[in-house]
């Protein structure tokens, strides 16, 4: 139903009153290995043999792209057209192969990464956490935090500035590189681990929350509660908030999460949240907040 005063669809929100700040949080245990998830990719144009000249020319570009100093950001697409305009290549072609290069990158994790890599270098992606996750863990408990796909650390610092034991993982290393520092200069520690969703070993009943942020794991993809399930501990949270291509209807998302206790699940239009990831002003946004019982 649209509300004519925010222009946002919110099919369903769904809050129950549920006591968070008695949740009781079990004591710490190592992390044990898992099984591995498929990897999920993003679904683009095919890549043609002619794109494979405009992909090596991009990767060692990137390899040899150097970092911005940390709170410094420019449009990872205005740097890559820019460099080359300056080497005389035109620039409606500059425009026309970085366009090819959001396409070349999708299916293949290793060019994910390397697109991620350089991207991350160029200062991508909000600084402040994720709004959810800080009205979610205001009155917890703090515990044993995992922070999927976590780029340059803004959740995981915040999390361990308010006292939670936190490890996040990403496939970037420039973005690993970029949290650690993050965390330096906010005086916390972070462990960071370089992984794809498919190699990280979430383990069994390790933790009491696991933040999926922006980070291309969809709340709506039937693998991941039952990893998630198992990964947490009794009390456990999981919290999400990402874009999506096509709105999932809330009542599917719910059925979809039906082992856990759903507290909080919201279907957003393009450009209501305005205070993350960009992305979100141009696609809807799943919000989902379930516990395990």
């Amino acid at each position: 139903m649209k509300s004519t005063a925010a222009h946002l669809r919110i099919v369903a929100t769904l809050i129950v009153m549920a006591s968070l700040a008695a949740m009781v949080i079990p004591q710490h245990r190592p992390v044990e290995a898992a099984g591995s998830v498929p990897v999920i990719v993003t679904i683009g144009q095919t890549p043609s043999p002619q794109d494979e000249p405009i992909w090596q020319q991009f990767e060692a570009w990137v390899a040899a792209l150097p970092a911005l100093a940390p709170g410094e950001i420019v449009p990872f697409r205005d740097r890559y057209v820019a460099s080359l305009v300056q080497q005389g290549i035109a620039r409606k072609e500059a425009e026309r192969r970085y366009e090819r290069i959001l396409v070349i990158r999708h299916g293949s994790v290793d060019r994910e990464r390397v697109y991620w890599d350089g991207a991350f270098k160029s200062g991508i992606g909000p600084d402040s956490p994720l709004r959810l996750l800080q009205e979610t863990i205001r009155k917890l408990k703090p515990g044993r935090a995992l922070d999927a796909g976590m780029g340059r650390g803004r959740n995981s610092i915040y999390l361990a500035s308010v006292g939670w034991d936190t490890t996040g993982y990403d496939i970037s290393v420039e973005a690993l590189k970029g949290a650690r520092t993050n965390a330096e200069k906010a005086g916390v520690t972070i462990r960071t681990v370089q992984a794809r969703h498919d190699t990280f070993p979430f383990g069994e009943a390790q933790w009491d929350l696991i933040l999926c942020a922006y980070c291309y794991i969809r709340p709506d993809d039937t693998q991941w509660p039952e990893v998630f399930w198992k990964a947490l501990r009794p009390g456990g949270l999981v919290v999400y908030q990402t874009f999506v291509e096509t709105a999932t209807p809330v009542s599917d998302l719910v059925d979809r999460w039906r082992r856990f206790r759903v507290l909080r699940v919201e279907d957003l239009d393009a450009g209501v949240v305005d205070d993350d990831w960009t992305i979100s002003r141009t696609n809807p946004t799943i919000k989902l907040v379930a516990r395990k019982e």
